[in-house]
């Protein structure tokens, strides 16, 4: 089962440190990628980083071989994908210590992947909150979606035709007013008599043989994508407002750990887009290096190289440091603070390395910085 939502907008750190490396890893990109800066709030920066992140992947793609800026592109989003990782797991924590308080109802649930969390949903609700049917379905739009029904008593009279109705079910919210009150209000309801209670749908009410039932939604960041529903067949089979609460409980912390297993997912799938990011730029770095060694060898001299040398040694110390720093994605304020220099003298030094190394960019610089460095490894540049 799928329950389609879209968690793509992590908070924003609420460690200053990492604000201000986000920030700055931001700015970087922009910068290289000749974007304009980011005008949105600091709690959309997750958003940010995603789209930073699939404008650097095309730029990698549409490159027809390896380059310096290549590279230097790949690194960046290294850099963005580890620090996206990293709001995840932060977000990540923060959502499953909210689950502290039902961590027994929910236990069973715990560690399962979205769609086996939601498939086994309804069995521990019956379990634990002694309910004899569960269903749980999705809202897709304007339609009511079945997707699992569970019945704890399997001589339920009723069992084997509700089964049926609700396989493959597309119910519209039109004819279930109470269903779409719940979704629009995103609370929960009790229904004591649902013969009589003109907002229900009476066909699944005749059908089912229901003589009372709760529901309550499921809803992940203010937006209602599922629903629980829960009775006890037969005249006696009541439900009451404390059946509600425990609904309403159990459903706000199933939305909790569904989400957080959707971030979960997520940030797995990350790591692995970064290791194998990691080793196709390991490669790339060897391959460059591998080239530098045969030329060598062979004997040939490459214009480019002789123009990156008689740029490195044109740079001074000073400069080389101030590079070493624009590097790692710093700002100028952050250079200036580092080398205790005012960040008018970091501006000057910035547009004497651009003039030398004839790059019309901070991020040109950079690239031709980075392919420097790779050249001359192992030895002072």
């Amino acid at each position: 089962m799928v329950m389609g939502t879209r968690i793509s907008t992590v908070h924003s750190p609420e460690d200053p440190y990492l604000a201000e490396r986000v920030g700055a890893l931001v700015a970087a990109v922009t910068d290289h990628l000749a974007l304009s800066p980011p005008d949105m709030p600091a709690d959309a920066w997750g958003t940010r980083l995603d789209d930073l992140r699939q404008r650097l992947q095309q730029r990698i793609e549409h490159s027809a071989e390896p380059t310096d800026d290549t590279v230097a592109t790949s690194e960046l989003l290294i850099a963005v994908m580890k620090l996206r990782c990293e709001l995840i797991d932060r977000d990540l924590a923060r959502r499953v210590s909210s689950l502290s308080e039902i961590r027994n109802a929910l236990g069973d649930l715990r560690g399962l992947p979205p769609r086996d969390m939601i498939y086994a949903a309804p069995e521990v609700l019956s379990r634990e909150l002694a309910f004899t049917r569960t269903m749980i379905s999705t809202v897709r739009g304007s339609l009511w979606l079945p997707q699992r029904l569970y019945i704890a008593d399997e001589s339920d009279r009723h069992a084997r035709q509700f089964r049926e109705y609700v396989d493959g079910a597309r119910i519209p919210l039109s004819v279930a007013p109470l269903e779409t009150e719940l979704v629009r209000k995103r609370a929960g309801a009790l229904v004591p008599a649902p013969t009589d209670d003109k907002r229900t749908f009476k066909e699944i009410v005749r059908i089912s043989g229901c003589f009372g039932y709760i529901a309550a939604p499921i809803t992940i960041r203010g937006r209602a994508i599922g629903m629980l529903h829960a009775d006890r067949p037969g005249p006696r089979g009541t439900v009451s407002m404390d059946h509600l609460d425990q609904l309403e409980t159990f459903a706000e912390c199933l939305s909790v750990a569904f989400e957080s297993a959707v971030l979960e997912e997520k940030a797995a799938q990350q790591r692995t887009e970064v290791n194998n990011l990691c080793g196709n730029v390991d490669g790339l770095l060897s391959g460059s290096a591998q080239s530098a060694i045969r030329t060598a060898i062979d004997g040939h001299d490459d214009p480019c190289h002789r123009r990156d040398e008689t740029a490195a040694a044109t740079l001074t110390t000073r400069e080389r440091e101030i590079m070493a720093h624009v590097a790692t994605g710093a700002t100028n304020g952050q250079i200036a603070r580092s080398l205790v220099i005012s960040e008018g003298t970091v501006k000057s030094h910035l547009k004497r390395i651009a003039k030398k190394l004839n790059t019309p960019s901070r991020a040109a610089a950079v690239a031709v910085y980075s392919g420097m460095a790779t050249a001359n490894a192992g030895g002072a540049w």
